[in-house]
């Protein structure tokens, strides 16, 4: 007889691999902490490899665990997708979407009007911080879905695309060669701060942080006033903005990921996940 994946034993793996715990993930599949270590015992005895590699903080995935994981996102996405299409009663209930600060304008202008209008009984939540904080709320399950940005590639989630942040300055900035260099930074959890201050620190650049900020508009103001320069991505250069890799040697950021992330034990969070995805928009 032909084996057949449980669809219990791979959500429950999922959770595993998401919270990296086995005591928060049988919380989310609301089991005990000793029949989700079953359920993994079962499954990777079924599929004939170690999934999970343990130790004192956790687990972490084995190289095969990412590969199931990646294989069977979409598997289960396509389940609950059908589950939810044959429900006759429309979607209602509480739904947590995190969005990164500095798409947050745009995102909810733009995208968030018509997401109310197209589920009227869904109670929606937005939530808009540093990339750091959203994929930290949603790995705490307090976000069902999020976008964020990442300095590497994620072992879960879909990646929407990549990402290039360039060191940019106001058109007016002048630089002076024997003086620190001013520069504007996001908070700590933004994946560009750290990036940032990671090349200058590695080409021994000598620097001062004028302003650190929560708030991506508040940086981006301090690099349109020409006192600093800052970091933006490739694709929100504006006017009056220039790069000036060339100008003052600044050595290039490392591309970035973006990635969609969505519990997809949550069946609000499946019934947006397509919604978020076709409307957001670099």
């Amino acid at each position: 007889m032909t084996r057949q994946l449980n669809i219990d034993l791979l959500r429950t793996f999922h959770a595993v691999a998401r919270f990296g715990r086995f005591n928060e993930a049988a919380e989310h599949v609301h089991r005990s902490a000793s029949a989700v270590t079953t359920q993994i015992q079962k499954l990777e005895k079924q599929i004939g490899q170690c999934l999970f590699i343990r130790n004192n903080q956790g687990v972490e995935l084995t190289l095969y665990g990412k590969k199931l994981l990646g294989e069977t996102t979409e598997f289960l996405k396509s389940h609950d997708r059908l589950l939810i299409s044959l429900m006759p009663q429309r979607m209602q209930g509480k739904i947590r979407l995190g969005i990164p600060d500095t798409y947050a304008p745009a995102f909810i202008q733009a995208c968030v009007p018509q997401l109310i209008a197209d589920n009227p009984l869904l109670e929606l939540e937005v939530e808009a911080r540093t990339s750091g904080e959203l994929l930290n709320l949603f790995m705490a399950n307090q976000l069902d879905l999020t976008i964020t940005v990442s300095a590497q590639p994620l072992a879960q989630g879909e990646r929407l695309g990549a990402v290039q942040p360039l060191w940019v300055a106001a058109e007016h900035f002048i630089y002076a060669p024997n003086a620190a260099l001013p520069v504007t930074v996001p908070i700590a959890g933004c994946p560009y701060r750290a990036a940032a201050l990671q090349v200058l620190k590695d080409h021994g650049i000598y620097h001062r942080v004028l302003l650190e900020s929560p708030n991506s508009s508040a940086v981006e103001a301090c690099i349109r006033s020409g006192v600093a320069v800052g970091v933006i991505e490739e694709s929100r250069m504006g006017e009056g903005l220039s790069q000036v890799i060339a100008d003052i040697k600044l050595p290039p950021l490392p591309v970035h990921h973006l990635y969609l992330l969505c519990d997809s034990s949550n069946a609000l969070a499946l019934h947006l996940y397509d919604q978020v995805k076709q409307s957001f928009h670099i």
